[in-house]
């Protein structure tokens, strides 16, 4: 790992450290979203991340009037929202925590949103249908995450199932979006997208001395 990812790595961790031993959910607005993120969920801010702070800034010119959407992994809510502020007409919105996703639909009521269906799903398992767009903005940092986290699976295995799933959920003009960084296992990943002949246009932005990459996929 080279000194500037460590730097920033370790930074993040200690941040995160601190946010979960407080126990108290961190007040935040992003795009114009107030959320209440609790210890167990990701926290979207600006001043720790650039992922969702990213694929956001690029997804604004999509859209979302009418649309059908699948928020993967939803955490704080935050994407499902915008979307559902953009105009969607369907909305799921996964975790694989109960708890999760009970405060998810809180920062869902805080922005006067009420027709989000909140699922409880491992991806794609209790999903039905297909979407115009999908948000798999999911984990990517082996340091960050465990595998109980995440079910079970490994950072890897999240992949493979995500790239080895997904078009049976994207309609036909359809697109996923999430994000990536260099302190991920970037090999594997770029491997994995060749592996599943994954049609994805990728944009790079630089923020923490670290470089982070949103991607648009399509079938």
């Amino acid at each position: 790992m080279s000194n500037h990812i460590e730097k920033y790595m370790t930074w993040w961790l200690e941040q995160e450290r601190l946010r979960k031993s407080n126990k108290i959910p961190v007040k935040i607005t992003l795009a114009g979203i107030k959320l209440s993120v609790i210890p167990q969920a990701f926290l979207p801010s600006p001043l720790q991340t650039h992922s969702t702070p990213l694929l956001i800034k690029k997804i604004n010119y999509h859209n979302f009037v009418g649309k059908k959407v699948l928020d993967i992994g939803t955490g704080s809510g935050v994407l499902a929202i915008y979307s559902a502020l953009k105009g969607a007409s369907l909305i799921i919105a996964t975790d694989i925590d109960d708890h999760i996703l009970h405060h998810a639909r809180h920062n869902a009521y805080l922005n006067q949103i009420t027709d989000i269906h909140f699922i409880n799903s491992n991806l794609f398992e209790s999903v039905k249908g297909q979407y115009d767009y999908i948000f798999a903005n999911g984990p990517i940092s082996p340091e960050a995450w465990s595998k109980e986290s995440l079910s079970g699976h490994t950072i890897s295995s999240y992949g493979e199932m995500l790239f080895s799933q997904y078009r049976h959920y994207l309609a036909d003009k359809g697109l996923m979006f999430m994000t990536f960084a260099e302190f991920g296992p970037v090999e594997a990943f770029y491997k994995t997208l060749q592996k599943y002949s994954v049609m994805h246009k990728e944009k790079r932005e630089e923020k923490f001395g670290i470089w982070w990459s949103f991607h648009e996929i399509s079938k």
